[in-house]
């Protein structure tokens, strides 16, 4: 039962976050005394958080947190201008300068504070403090204080902003930066030193790329438009579209859209005991009810007779609300020699739509072997 809990664990988290402790060792030279490094691969910057925190960087997030008790998390997430945020900015802020103050606010509210109105639902109050001019590495900021019950407890939104444009292989990028802390009431106070002192160790650089970093893709000819997302020590072969952004963490093998989180992931789960599909499923299920309540879990669609790579498989399509944000999925789950295996499909409920065209195209082109 343990291990089922893990599974529902591992496929939720792909929807947050923050999720599990990560296993790699920092061995970069640099890291300010005290500290540790909770960036994550491929990241263009560094983290660092007290060496009294976990960091986090399962999925691709940099991140980190104080306690499991209680919310205590950070994370710093890039988010690229992409074509659709630039056709929403407003026409007197799209030749600003860059980092302006109009900008960052725009940023703030179209891109963070929904996600904020959408966890507290009506009990928001108003800023805490009035934004205020900050700094990222010397880089123009702006830092936003909120407060609003989750779930009965009372928690504080901080975010730091800033926006930054970057010149590669002759390619200009822009992209805004996003310092998250999100905290309980009851430890504010205490935490918010630590804080500080990750935003000041806070640095922009190369791409961080640890020397443990193990999952080199190899595994076979992608297909046009995509490319290849696992490697040889699984038993199957994971291709993605070529836009989205590859997790390698080694304990699992998933990939997202960067426009909007879109995600997808696969889970292997070896049962201790005999099962079929629908039991595991009715194990998830369950597991889901009891933590997001019977409002916060809904069964859309079931699909019993798919085929994947050959193998008949089922398929779920529900919505699961996580720390009072509205998640939809579409899970398809197979058996492969002595293992289940959970292909997961993951977005927001206003992006569902927008990647399912590639979900199914991602279905159509694993193997397994």
């Amino acid at each position: 039962m343990k291990k089922l809990v893990k599974i529902l664990a591992l496929t939720l988290c792909i929807a947050m976050l923050f999720s599990f402790a990560s296993c790699m060792q920092d061995t970069e030279e640099g890291i300010p005394e005290g500290m540790i490094n909770a960036t994550a691969p491929g990241n263009d910057f560094r983290l660092y958080v007290p060496s009294t925190w976990t960091a986090n960087t399962d999925y691709g997030v940099s991140g980190a947190y104080a306690t499991l008790s209680q919310r205590s998390n950070v994370s710093m997430v890039k988010y690229s201008m992409t074509d659709e945020r630039n056709e929403t900015i407003p026409h007197e802020l799209k030749d600003a300068e860059v980092a302006s103050q109009g900008r960052l606010d725009w940023f703030y509210q179209t891109e963070c504070l929904p996600t904020i109105k959408a966890l507290t639902k009506e009990t928001l109050t108003e800023n805490v403090t009035e934004p205020n001019p900050a700094l990222l590495d010397g880089n123009n900021a702006r830092r936003y204080h909120q407060k609003g019950q989750v779930d009965g407890a009372e928690l504080h939104f901080i975010h730091v902003i800033t926006e930054r444009v970057t010149v590669k292989d002759n390619a200009t990028e822009n992209a805004f930066y996003v310092f998250s802390f999100i905290v309980d009431s009851q430890l504010y106070d205490t935490l918010l030193s630590h804080v500080e002192s990750m935003l000041t160790a806070f640095v922009f650089g190369d791409p961080y790329y640890p020397e443990n970093y193990i999952n080199s893709m190899e595994g076979g000819q992608a297909p046009e438009g995509m490319k290849l997302a696992s490697n040889d020590e699984v038993a199957y072969v994971l291709y993605v579209p070529n836009d989205w952004v590859i997790n390698r963490d080694e304990r699992i093998f998933s990939a997202y859209a960067e426009s909007d989180r879109s995600s997808v992931s696969v889970i292997p789960y070896m049962p201790d005991t005999t099962m079929s599909i629908d039991d595991l499923w009715e194990i998830n299920k369950q597991a889901m009810i009891d933590t997001a309540g019977a409002d916060g879990f809904g069964e859309i669609e079931v699909d019993n007779a798919c085929v994947v790579s050959g193998k008949l498989c089922h398929a779920y399509r529900y919505f699961y609300t996580v720390n009072g944000q509205r998640y939809d999925y579409l899970q398809v789950i197979l058996v492969h020699g002595d293992r289940f295996y959970c292909i997961t499909y993951t977005a927001l409920p206003e992006y569902y739509y927008e990647h399912t065209d590639e979900f199914a195209q991602i279905l159509a082109n694993i193997v397994f072997r």
